[in-house]
C-alpha cells in the first residue's frame, strides 16, 4: 500500500511538471467519457427503465393488422371486447382514443385535447385515482355518460388544485360533465399523453356497427406466465374465428401483440443504440488517443525507468506505476467527463426533436454516475494497458546498449500507427455514418410532395356539437369559413379537408366494388373529406375524370377521388372512372368521378398509400383543416385569419396554426438531430485521429534524424525526403481508411435504419468520406515532412 501510495504521489508530480500532456490527456478522455454518460443517461431513461405501471413488463399493445395497411396498431372495439371475453392468455383489454373538445370552466373557454376511455382502459394499466374515482361499466349506459375524470395537470391549472372540484360540473362541447376523479401527477397514458380528461366512450363498445371503427388504441395486461408469443397466437386464432364470423368487417384482417414498452421505444431504439455504439466508438478514440501519448511518454522515460529497473524495481512495480498513471489520467478525465455530461445531457436534451418518447424523464441520476465512473475504470484500463505491459518488459541490458533509444522508438511507432490507424478506421465509420444521414436529411428538405409547397398556412379547428348540434349546421359553419377567409387581402385560394399533408388526421377504411364478388377482398385504404376548392388550392394535379363539384353536396349522388395509387393498385388494367365503391359510413355507394396525382409521403424512398376522397358537405364532421395560399409570407396572415374566424363565432378559433415551411421544418427535426449529433463524433473523432497521425509522423521523423542526415549528407534530394515521409504517413492513413470503409460496409444494415431513401453503400458518400479523411491526414503529415527535408547533415553527429 506505501509503495502504492508512493508512485501516487509520484505520478501527480510528474503530470504538474507537464502540464501540456496532462491537459490533452484529461481533456480527450473527458470528451469521451462525458459524451458515453449524457448518452447512457438518455438511452436508459427511453429504453430500460419500465414504464411506470403496477408490474408493466406484462402489459402489451394490441392491433389488428392488414397486409395492405402497414405501420397502424389499432383495433376496434368490438372485436376488443370479444378479445376480452375470449382470450385464455389476457387479464384484462381496455381501449382509448384522443378526441378534442371544447373546455368551459366557470365562462373560461379553451380547446383541449382529452380522451374517450372504455373503462377497462385505466385497469389494466392498474393505475388508481388521486381523488375520487374511474371510469366503471356503468359509465357507459346511456344518461349515466357524461361524467369526466380530469388529468392532475387540469386540475391544477383550471381548479386550482381544489379537491371540492369532485362533484363540480364543467362544460365540454357546451354539454354538462359532472368531475368524477383526478389522476395521479405525471400519470400518462401511453401512445395518449396528450389527453389533458376523460370520459367514457359515447357509445357501447359490443355496438356491431363500430366493428369497422378501427381507430382505438388497444392495451391488454398478460396473464401470469404467459409471453407475448404465446398470446399474439392466441389473439391470430381467435381473430380468425371473427373473420370467419364477421366476414364483412374482419375479412383480411389479422392480429399482433407489441410489448407496451416496445411499442412506445420501438421506432426510436436503433437510432438511439446506433447513438450508444457512436459514442462507444468516440471513447475507444479517446482510449486509443491516450495510450499513444503514454507510450510515446513510455519511450521518453526508458532511462529512468531503466535505472529504476538497475536500482532493484521488479517488472510488476514499473506495470503498476505507469497502471497507476493512467488511472490517475482517467480519474481526473471522468471527473472532468461527468461534469462534461450534465452539460452536454442538457444541450442533446434541447436539440431533441418532438415526440421522442418519455424523453421529459432523462436526468442524470446515480445509474448515471455508476455508469460513468464504471467508464472512466475501463478507459484508464485500456489506455493504460499497453505502455504499462511495455514497463513490464524491458530488458535492462539492451536498454542500456547505445544507440537503443532509436531503435526503440521505431518499435513503438508501429504500435502507435496501428492505435492511430483504428482511430481513423472510428473517423470513417462514423463519418460514413453522418454523410449517409446527411444526404437522407438533404433529401428531405427537397421534398417533392406532388403540389406547391410555397405560400401555404395551415391550420386546424373544431366546432362545438353543443353549438351546432347536427350535421347542416357545422357544414354551413366550415363552409362559411371556407368562403369568408377567401376574401382576406393576399389570400389566392382557400381549401378544407380532414387532413393536410404533414398535419396528421388521415382515416383508414375498407372499401368494396359496389355490386361486386360478395366474398371480394376488401380494398385498404386511407380517407379524407374535403371542400371542392382543397385540390386546387394545393395545385395537386388531375389525371383522369373531374374534380369534385359544388354541387356534390347533399341529397346529390354520392362521388369520391381516388389517387393514383389506389388505381394501381386496385384497378389495374380498368379505368376506375366510374366504377362505384361501397363504405360502411355511407349510405350509398360512390361512383369515383376522377383520379388525382399522388402526394408524395415525406419519408424518401417510401411509397404513395392507397387514397380516397369524398365531399365534406355530404358526411360533414365537427373537426376540419384548412389550407390557404397567399401571395406573400404565410405567416402574415395568421391575425387576420384568428380575427374573421371570430366574427364568423367567437368560440371558432385556428389550432396549430403552421406554415407548410414549417411541417417541413418540423418533419426534418429528427432526421436534423441524427445527422449533427453523429456529425460532431464524427468530427471529434476525425480530430483525435488527426493528432494521432500527426503525432506518429512527427515522432518518426525525430527518431530517424541521423537517417535523413546521412540520406542528404550521400546527396538525397529534400523532395525525395518529403514523398518518403508523405508515403509513410499515407500508408498509416491507407490501412484505417480500408479497414473503416470495411466496417462501415458491414454496418449497412444499422444505417440504412437511420437513412431512410438512401442506400447504405452509397458510393458516393463513401468515395467523399474517403477522400476528405484521407487528404486531411495528408496535410497532417505535411508539417513534420517539411521539417524532415530541413535536417541539416551535422545535425546527425548529435542524434542519438
Amino acid at each position: 500500500m506505501s509503495g502504492l501510495l508512493t508512485d501516487l504521489r509520484f505520478v501527480i508530480r510528474q503530470l504538474l511538471r507537464r502540464p501540456g500532456f496532462a491537459a490533452l490527456a484529461i481533456a480527450t478522455l473527458a470528451l469521451g467519457t462525458g459524451a458515453s454518460a449524457a448518452m447512457f443517461g438518455i438511452v436508459d431513461r427511453v429504453l430500460l427503465r419500465p414504464l411506470p405501471f403496477p408490474d408493466a413488463g406484462r402489459l402489451v399493445q394490441l392491433c389488428e393488422t392488414n397486409e395492405s395497411l402497414r405501420g397502424f396498431c389499432v383495433a376496434s372495439p368490438p372485436n376488443a371486447a370479444d378479445w376480452a371475453s375470449q382470450s385464455r392468455s389476457l387479464a384484462s383489454v381496455g381501449q382509448g382514443r384522443q378526441w378534442p373538445f371544447k373546455l368551459d370552466v366557470a365562462g373560461v373557454k379553451e380547446g383541449v385535447d382529452g380522451g374517450l376511455a372504455e373503462p377497462g382502459l385505466f385497469g389494466t394499466l392498474g393505475v388508481t385515482p388521486l381523488l375520487g374515482r374511474l371510469i366503471v361499466p356503468g359509465d357507459l349506459a346511456v344518461g349515466n355518460r357524461h361524467v369526466v375524470v380530469l388529468s392532475h395537470a387540469l386540475w391544477i391549472t383550471r381548479f386550482g388544485g381544489d379537491s371540492a372540484a369532485l362533484g363540480r360540473f364543467l362544460s365540454l362541447d357546451g354539454e354538462p360533465y359532472q368531475v368524477i376523479g383526478v389522476l395521479r401527477p405525471g400519470l400518462e397514458v401511453p401512445h395518449l399523453e396528450r389527453a389533458a380528461l376523460w370520459v367514457p366512450l359515447p357509445f357501447d363498445p359490443r355496438d356491431e356497427e363500430n366493428r369497422r371503427w378501427r381507430g382505438f388504441t388497444t392495451i391488454g395486461r398478460l396473464a401470469d406466465h404467459i409471453t407475448p408469443a404465446a398470446a399474439e397466437r392466441e389473439l391470430v386464432d381467435l381473430q380468425a374465428r371473427l373473420a370467419e364470423r364477421y366476414p364483412a368487417t374482419n375479412r383480411g384482417w389479422s392480429a399482433r401483440i407489441v410489448p407496451l414498452l416496445d411499442s412506445l421505444v420501438g421506432p426510436v431504439r436503433t437510432v438511439l443504440l446506433a447513438f450508444v455504439g457512436a459514442v462507444a466508438l468516440l471513447l475507444l478514440a479517446a482510449c486509443a488517443n491516450v495510450a499513444s501519448l503514454l507510450v510515446a511518454r513510455g519511450v521518453a522515460r526508458e532511462r529512468e525507468l531503466v535505472v529504476r529497473a538497475a536500482v532493484g524495481a521488479r517488472p510488476g512495480a514499473l506495470f503498476r506505476l505507469l497502471a497507476v498513471e493512467s488511472m490517475v489520467l482517467a480519474l481526473l478525465g471522468g471527473g472532468a467527463g461527468l461534469l462534461l455530461a450534465t452539460w452536454t445531457a442538457g444541450g442533446l436534451l434541447a436539440l431533441m426533436p418532438g415526440g421522442l418518447p418519455r424523453i421529459e424523464h432523462v436526468t442524470l441520476d446515480t445509474r448515471t454516475l455508476a455508469i460513468a465512473v464504471l467508464l472512466t475504470a475501463v478507459a484508464g484500463l485500456l489506455a493504460g494497458v499497453a505502455p504499462a505491459l511495455r514497463a513490464a518488459r524491458l530488458n535492462l541490458g539492451e536498454s542500456m546498449r547505445a544507440g537503443h533509444q532509436a531503435e526503440a522508438w521505431r518499435r513503438v511507432l508501429g504500435l502507435r500507427g496501428g492505435l492511430v490507424a483504428g482511430q481513423v478506421m472510428i473517423a470513417v465509420v462514423l463519418a460514413v455514418g453522418a454523410g449517409l444521414l446527411g444526404r437522407s436529411y438533404l433529401a428531405q428538405l427537397a421534398w417533392k410532395p406532388g403540389f406547391d409547397r410555397d405560400h401555404l398556412l395551415v391550420f386546424w379547428s373544431f366546432a362545438s356539437s353543443g353549438r351546432y348540434p347536427d350535421q347542416a349546421r357545422v357544414s354551413a359553419l366550415f363552409v362559411g369559413v371556407e368562403q369568408s377567409l377567401r376574401t382576406l387581402p393576399g389570400v389566392t385560394a382557400v381549401g378544407m379537408a380532414s387532413n393536410v399533408p404533414l398535419f396528421g388526421g388521415e382515416e383508414t377504411g375498407e372499401f368494396v366494388r359496389a355490386g361486386g364478388d360478395p366474398a371480394q377482398q376488401p380494398m385498404a385504404a386511407r380517407w379524407y373529406d374535403m371542400s371542392p376548392s382543397y385540390f386546387p388550392a394545393l395545385g395537386v394535379p388531375l389525371k383522369r375524370g373531374r374534380l369534385l363539384r359544388e354541387d356534390d353536396g347533399p341529397g346529390a349522388p354520392g362521388v369520391a377521388l381516388i389517387n393514383e395509387a389506389m388505381a394501381r393498385r386496385y384497378f389495374s388494367g380498368s379505368d376506375p372512372v366510374g366504377q362505384r365503391l361501397s363504405y360502411r359510413d355511407r349510405p350509398e355507394p360512390m361512383e369515383i368521378v376522377g383520379v388525382v396525382g399522388d402526394v408524395s409521403p415525406f419519408r424518401p424512398g417510401e411509397a404513395a398509400a392507397p387514397e380516397v376522397y369524398w365531399p365534406y358537405r355530404q358526411v360533414p364532421r365537427w373537426a376540419s383543416s384548412f389550407v390557404v395560399r397567399t401571395r406573400g409570407d404565410p405567416r402574415l396572415l395568421a391575425r387576420a385569419v384568428a380575427e374573421r374566424m371570430a366574427e364568423i363565432d367567437p368560440e371558432l378559433r385556428p389550432t396549430q396554426v403552421q406554415t407548410m415551411e414549417e411541417l417541413v421544418a418540423r418533419g426534418v427535426a429528427r432526421p436534423r438531430f441524427q445527422m449533427l449529433l453523429i456529425g460532431v463524433f464524427a468530427t471529434l473523432a476525425l480530430a483525435l485521429s488527426l493528432v494521432g497521425v500527426y503525432g506518429v509522423v512527427a515522432a518518426s521523423v525525430a527518431a530517424r534524424t541521423r537517417e535523413f542526415g546521412v540520406r542528404l549528407a550521400i546527396g538525397a534530394a529534400p523532395r525525395q525526403l518529403l514523398t518518403m515521409v508523405l508515403r509513410e504517413g499515407a500508408l498509416l492513413t491507407g490501412v484505417g481508411l480500408l479497414a473503416g470503409t470495411l466496417v462501415a460496409a458491414g454496418l449497412s444494415r444499422l444505417v440504412a435504419a437511420l437513412t431512410p431513401g438512401v442506400r447504405s453503400t452509397d458510393p458516393l458518400t463513401y468515395a467523399a468520406i474517403v477522400v476528405l479523411v484521407g487528404v486531411a491526414a495528408q496535410l497532417a503529415c505535411v508539417a513534420p515532412a517539411v521539417r524532415a527535408t530541413r535536417v541539416h547533415p551535422m545535425d546527425t553527429l548529435r542524434a542519438d
